[in-house]
This record gives structure tokens, C-alpha cells and sequence, in this order.
């Protein structure tokens, strides 16, 4: 009888259960591989944190602060939490902005254009950085998904996330406001991979928004947003079709790894009356792919991607120096 089989000992009495070998292996790979899928729902968890948070401000202001300004209120309100995501952005990630001064100052419009990660959680540490050090609020273009889930709709209505229909975000960016949009949207989020492949398709939205607004764009990346959460490779033809039909994320997500983070923003990309929404679209995939290539090292590796937390002092100095002369 061989060391993987169940056997007793020969009284029956005393019988001994002999554990297979594969029991301690599977086991031994199962947690870690629970922890991985399990970590970007702790993520997720925390975005919708602001569901609760943003209903019990509201209920508190009709019951106690009826009277008060309610964009002062709700100012406030956005503060703390941006306090809380800045604070979970340094703490897990290291996270850093570079190029915040190509941001036009209070008055001003501009359309910030990024790429999207498996989870945009860069989106949601540049707004309460700019919030913080620049006192502006990023209006975001989201996906229409989000609106089916429940309490949703005050969150929009507070941290002015929209569909965004191309009149509504002209009229954001004509008022004076920031206005972020990520072209490849949820389909660049679950099949974009390490290679940092743009994946916008022939969508030109974006450049007819600026266009008619007549506001620059500022190209936006996230180094090591994809080391951060992944999307799994198996079967992708078929999560493709999936979404193809559902329109929802379809495609298993993993990570939370504690990398580092840092948001380039690039040089802006002023208004050109000459140019098509086609050809305006190119010139900005361009310039993002040249974020890519110039920050990120490619193909993105994870353990690397943690090593940077721990940068020198001397290849910081070395980093933003280059930062400089860009």
C-alpha cells in the first residue's frame, strides 16, 4: 500500500488516517491564490465605502443642517474622503503625481485623457490629490454600468461621475471644470495586459469633446497600474464574446500586489482647430503610448514593480531630474 492511499492500522482501534501528499500541496497553493482574487474586492469594497458614507451626509444635512450652503457642505463632505483615499494611496502604493502644474489653474478647462487600468484605482488617487494640493475636483466619464448599482446615483451626483453624453461634457469643460475620460474604457481594463498596449478602438468621443470645447488634453499614465491588479489570460476569446453580449466586466480580476504607483501627467496637447477628431485622436494614443515607453518598464513585472517602492534617494533625484527636462 503506497504513501497516498487511506489505511488503517491492523487492531481497527487504532486506526490512523494517512493524509495524501496532494492534500498538503493544494492546500499550500490554494491561499495564496484565494488571497490574490480575494485583495481587489477589498478594493472594490472601499469604493463603494462612499455609498454609505455619502447617504449618512445626506440624511444628517436634511436632518440637522437643512439650512446650510449645500456645495459648501458637500465640499466638505468630499474632503474627508479624499484625506482617506490620499492616505490608502501612500500607505499601500507609495503613491506620486508628477507634472500636477500642467493642470490649468482654478477657472480653467482641460481634458485630462488616461489609461485604464484593470481597476482605475489611480483615477481615484489623482482626484483626491488634486482635491488636496490644488483644491479642484476631476469630473470623471464613467461607465453606464455603474449607475445599476444601488445608492450609486448620489455618488455621481456629488463626485460628478457621468456617462456623459458629448454635449454634457463640453458644457463641464466650458464652465471652467477638469474632466477626465479613459478611451479604452471597460474593454481596456479587462483585455489590456503588461504590454501597455492602447486599446481604444476607432473611439473619436473624446476628441470631438475637446474639439468643441477648444480646451487642450493632458495624456495621462499610471506607472505600474497594471502590476497593481490583473486580468487572467485563460480563455480570453471567450470573455471577449461575454462582453461583447453583457457589456458588464466579465473577466476574473486578481492582485492588490503593494507596488508603486506614480501618475504622469504629460505636456498638454493644445487646441488645434485644424486638426480632425481622428487625427486629434491619434496624436493623444501617441502620446500616451510615449508616457508608456518613456515610464513604464515594459513587458510590467510584478516583484520589479514592488522593488520600487524602495528607490534610492539617488534614483529619485535621477527620475525627476529627467521629469524636469521633459
Amino acid at each position: 500500500m503506497d504513501n497516498e492511499s487511506i489505511s488503517h492500522a491492523s487492531g481497527g482501534l487504532g486506526s490512523t488516517l494517512i493524509v495524501p501528499n496532494w492534500f498538503g500541496w493544494m492546500h499550500n497553493l490554494s491561499l495564496p491564490l484565494l488571497v490574490v482574487f480575494l485583495l481587489p474586492w477589498m478594493y472594490v469594497l472601499l469604493i463603494l465605502s462612499s455609498i454609505p458614507y455619502l447617504h449618512l451626509c445626506n440624511f444628517l444635512r436634511l436632518r440637522f443642517w437643512k439650512q446650510s450652503n449645500e456645495d459648501e457642505f458637500w465640499k466638505a463632505a468630499r474632503w474627508l474622503m479624499a484625506y482617506v483615499w490620499n492616505l490608502h494611496s501612500k500607505l499601500f502604493h507609495g503613491y506620486e503625481v508628477t507634472g500636477l502644474e500642467h493642470l490649468p489653474e482654478t477657472g480653467g478647462g482641460a481634458l485630462l485623457i488616461y489609461y485604464h487600468g484593470a481597476l482605475p484605482i489611480d483615477m481615484y488617487y489623482l482626484t483626491a490629490e488634486t482635491m488636496l494640493k490644488c483644491n479642484r475636483l476631476i469630473h470623471t466619464v464613467g461607465d453606464r454600468f455603474l449607475d445599476r448599482i444601488p445608492g450609486w446615483r448620489l455618488v455621481s451626483r456629488v463626485m460628478n461621475v457621468t456617462s456623459g453624453s458629448v454635449q454634457s461634457c463640453v458644457a463641464t469643460l466650458r464652465a471652467g471644470e477638469l474632466l477626465s475620460i479613459a478611451p479604452g474604457g471597460v474593454y481596456e481594463a479587462q483585455f489590456g495586459d503588461s504590454v501597455y498596449e492602447v486599446l481604444w478602438k476607432n473611439r473619436t468621443g473624446f476628441a470631438r469633446v475637446a474639439l468643441e470645447a477648444k480646451v487642450p488634453i493632458i495624456p495621462m499614465f499610471t506607472v505600474n497600474i497594471r502590476e497593481c491588479f490583473r486580468t487572467v489570460s485563460f480563455a480570453k476569446w471567450l470573455f471577449v464574446r461575454l462582453y461583447s453580449v453583457l457589456k458588464v466586466p466579465v473577466l476574473p480580476i486578481y492582485g492588490g500586489f503593494p507596488v508603486k504607483l506614480r501618475t504622469v501627467l504629460g505636456k498638454p496637447i493644445p487646441y488645434d482647430e485644424s486638426l480632425s477628431p481622428v487625427a486629434l485622436q491619434e496624436r493623444v494614443a501617441a502620446a500616451i503610448a510615449e508616457l508608456v515607453r518613456e515610464h513604464q518598464r515594459v513587458p510590467g513585472d510584478i516583484l520589479q514593480a514592488i522593488g520600487d517602492r524602495f528607490e534610492t534617494v539617488h534614483a529619485v533625484e535621477q527620475r525627476e531630474e529627467e521629469d524636469t527636462k521633459l
